[in-house]
């Protein structure tokens, strides 16, 4: 168990790095470095996730035929450390976002492998470890933008020393995940818990998916709300402070109460995806998402600002939960993880690109109306799935 809390430590830990990188950098490129062009904000925030993409479903799958966890684990933490120790020494946005993309390679093994290691160490409660995982990545967004948001009410944004700070957190992290965790091969816990229940003759059916993991449908659902998400979340900083004229200290009040209520979502959700079934909240999620982005599409602080604390992306993300822990047998959850950890990459680099595109050349107040449309596509994903 001690293991298990310093993975969720690092995992903490991550999360506070990523919230640093991609919710107040790209208002640093804006507001003080002078670069006004929206795309290349986008391609700062789209580029490494492109790289993730490709690498992190190769470290889930190396990760389960070699049956190690503890390196790609601790070489995924010390890449987060490298970055923000080093990055502060780049000036040139271009330069930064060739650097971030390097790095992306090595820390794209964290999320999928770290998951892996609780699935394999805690069989019997699968699905609220994993809730517990995100949990502590929502309370390290949390953290991040309070005390980030409370450096901005003072009237600089010390970003240099928070990133330098919080990289050598990250490499103590990493030393003690590597003195505490021990490797669990797949083998061994085929000893210990006996065979996995195959996938059902329904989901095999639909299990064309990459590599035929998973279900191509889930996949599709999973790429198109992440997509149309992070169409709207690359510049709503941007959007909230600068089209609706909200403070730059309500904008960091909002993300630490909505991922507040990302916490206590992911506690609950884990029980409701287990007994109603992941297809269910997936359909129940599709009406929440088009929700969201029509009152986000009310050009009003309050609404928006209300509009943004809907849990969606955790409801989603609890379904992927249960579905590989339920119907993906245990030699190839590795891979799976590493398939939804790269789905969620391409749309983040793929929103993130594409969000600035329509920004520059739309405007701002164009955003939420295109993630309504792109919301609709996901009620019909939906139904397909349950059918």
């Amino acid at each position: 168990m001690v293991a298990i809390h310093c993975i969720y430590v690092g995992v903490f830990l991550r999360a506070t790095a990523d919230m640093l990188l991609y919710a107040y950098l790209p208002l640093r490129l804006y507001y003080y470095l002078g670069e006004t062009r929206l795309w290349v904000i986008g391609l700062f925030m789209g580029i490494p996730s492109f790289v993730r993409l490709l690498a992190a479903p190769l470290w889930g799958k190396w990760s389960d035929r070699l049956g190690r966890q503890r390196v790609f684990v601790v070489t995924g933490l010390l890449a987060y450390a490298l970055l923000l120790l080093f990055l502060p020494r780049y000036a040139d946005p271009l330069a930064a976002i060739a650097f971030t993309s390097l790095m992306a390679v090595p820390f794209a093994a964290f999320n999928p492998v770290s998951r892996v290691c609780i699935l394999l160490r805690c069989p019997r409660e699968r699905v609220q470890r994993l809730a517990r995982w995100h949990q502590w990545e929502a309370a390290g967004y949390l953290v991040s933008s309070v005390v980030v948001g409370w450096s901005v009410n003072q009237g600089h944004l010390a970003l240099t020393e928070f990133l330098t700070l919080l990289g050598i957190l990250l490499c103590l992290g990493a030393c003690l995940i590597a003195i505490t965790l021990r490797d669990m091969p797949i083998r061994l816990s085929f000893r210990k818990m006996g065979h996995p229940q195959p996938m059902s003759p329904s989901s095999s059916r639909l299990a064309l998916g990459m590599m035929g993991v998973l279900p191509l449908t889930a996949l599709a659902y999973l790429l198109t709300s992440s997509t149309t998400w992070e169409v709207v979340a690359t510049t709503f900083g941007l959007y909230f402070t600068g089209f609706l004229g909200g403070s730059i200290r309500l904008y960091g009040f909002l993300i630490g109460t909505s991922t507040f209520v990302s916490i206590l979502a992911y506690g609950v959700l884990a029980g409701f995806c287990e007994r109603h079934g992941y297809p269910r909240t997936l359909q129940i999620a599709a009406w929440g998402y088009t929700a969201m982005y029509l009152l986000m599409s009310y050009p009003s602080i309050r609404t928006v600002g209300f509009a943004y604390m809907l849990p969606m992306s955790t409801v989603v993300r609890s379904a992927m939960n249960v579905m590989v822990s339920s119907q993906i047998p245990e030699k190839k959850r590795g891979e799976a993880m590493g398939l939804v950890d790269s789905v969620e990459a391409f749309s983040t680099a793929w929103g993130a690109v594409l969000g600035g595109l329509i920004a520059h050349r739309q405007g701002l107040e164009y955003i939420p109306k295109v993630a309504v449309a792109g919301s609709l596509l996901l009620h019909m994903l939906a139904a397909r799935h349950r059918k």
